[in-house]
């Protein structure tokens, strides 16, 4: 990851001389690219032997019916949808009510409160509750809001990750699963969630998809498609990656959990679902774009 950093950082410099980089649209500043390649490059000491597990998804990809199987397996604690920054926090109008959480109440304080600071206190708080999960014998899972960090115009995407942060500071067990970016963009473009982020087309959207891949390389990758059609064996897979001890009977008990980000389907049905209409616009512009391509050759998804 800080190599990934460092790349970025030589490329706004010197354009041209990492051709592999696409800086196109992302930020361009290589002092801030150097800072979090060198922060990332620190010696840390683990701040514990237990391993965090980790789960990435772009949003409209069934990533929260996932986390709930997940939830649903032995002893396990998961805490659902982080992101150090999300601009989705900021704009809120009014301050909820958060008298014991200790990050919102900095932001209540200080609007323009130091990103890094939210990361020191975020990683203080992980090291005890893991350390106290570890002593009843629970893991912990945590999965990230990654719309927040890569579908939106106004965040910072070049920031450190929930995934960076976490391997710079323990033992990291991650999964990174993924659905057919025509599927997943389809469901965002019906929920108007595609308008996140700017310019806001399919095109755009496989771009960023690709910088999310790249910034969690190395992760294990698990298709939606996959699970949904062959759930048990899926299932027993991700445990086996994340070192999780395997309830058979999580298709009973899933839909039990109340998360956020549950904007997806309805009812506790593991299956398949039929493609949504696809607009001819939209079938053009899939048509068009280099960056699905890429994306499809990466995932082995069919183009349309």
């Amino acid at each position: 990851m800080a190599d990934y950093h460092l790349e970025r950082a030589i490329a706004a410099l010197e354009p041209g001389a990492v051709p592999e980089i696409d800086i196109d649209g992302a930020a361009r500043d290589p002092i801030a690219s150097l800072k979090t390649a060198m922060a990332l490059c620190k010696p840390r000491r683990r701040l514990t032997n237990e391993p965090i597990r980790t789960l990435h998804q772009l949003s409209c990809t069934g990533g929260t019916m996932l986390a709930k199987c997940i939830a649903s397996m032995s002893n396990v604690l998961l805490l659902n949808e982080i992101d150090f920054t999300s601009p989705l926090i900021r704009k809120r109008k009014a301050s909820l009510f958060s008298p014991t959480d200790m990050v919102s109440l900095i932001r209540q304080g200080d609007e323009n409160a130091d990103a890094d600071l939210i990361r020191r206190v975020f990683v203080t708080d992980i090291s005890l509750l893991l350390k106290e999960q570890a002593n009843i014998g629970r893991v912990l899972v945590l999965r990230d809001h990654s719309h927040s960090h890569f579908l939106t115009a106004d965040s910072d995407i070049d920031a450190p990750t929930l995934y960076e942060t976490v391997t710079a500071n323990f033992d990291v067990k991650s999964l990174v699963s993924v659905r057919d970016p025509i599927d997943s963009y389809a469901s965002m473009v019906d929920k108007n969630w595609h308008k996140h982020f700017l310019p806001s087309t399919f095109d755009e959207y496989c771009r960023r998809y690709l910088i999310f891949l790249d910034r969690h390389e190395g992760a294990p990758i698990v298709k939606y498609e996959d699970f949904v059609i062959r759930p048990q064996e899926t299932m027993k897979q991700m445990c086996g990656l994340l070192a999780l001890d395997y309830f058979s009977k999580f298709a009973d008990v899933f839909d039990s959990f109340d998360f956020s980000g549950d904007s997806g389907r309805r009812g506790a049905t593991i299956e398949p679902r039929e493609r949504r209409e696809l607009t001819p616009e939209l079938k053009e512009e899939i048509v068009r774009s280099e960056h699905h391509r890429k994306l499809c050759e990466r995932l082995v998804y069919d183009p349309l």
